[in-house]
């Protein structure tokens, strides 16, 4: 087996990667051992005699895999402390709610689902509280649908 370590050492440097990452052509190894100078490296570069292996990086697979399951620790009945709104307040819950069911309204119009009246008569129930669940949105506008 030929030497090629200050061949290797230069193509590293010429390449700007470590000496671990250089791959060598076996069947040029004769034509690799008369390289003495960076030049006739960068030659063999262009040639594809000499050639860097792709960057390897570190999975972080584990990683978050741990801080999931860490996430889920803690959070069960037994953990929680105080009222039920102390975790996620009434008017966060009430604000997601309403965002909600007028998003689906607003779909519904844009689908044709309903008319503009329509609309205009279930938006302010949603508002009031009336409509509180996307069931029950569910409910009316399919009752709308049953007097066409």
């Amino acid at each position: 087996m030929v030497d090629l370590s200050s061949k290797r050492r230069m193509a590293a440097e010429v390449l700007g990667v470590g000496r671990s990452r250089i791959r060598l052509d076996p069947e040029a190894t004769e034509q690799l051992q008369d390289a003495i100078t960076r030049e006739s490296i960068r030659g063999w570069i262009s040639a594809g005699l000499i050639g860097a292996k792709p960057a390897r990086g570190n999975s972080r697979g584990r990683v978050r895999q741990r801080r999931y399951k860490a996430k889920l620790r803690g959070k069960g009945q037994g953990s929680k402390k105080g009222a039920r709104g102390a975790r996620v307040g009434k008017k966060k819950l009430w604000v997601a709610q309403v965002r909600m069911l007028r998003h689906r309204l607003k779909v519904a119009r844009d689908r044709g689902l309903i008319t503009n009246q329509q609309f205009k008569i279930l938006y302010p129930k949603v508002k009031g509280g009336e409509i509180r669940t996307r069931k029950r949105l569910e409910e009316e506008m399919s009752s709308f649908r049953g007097r066409l």
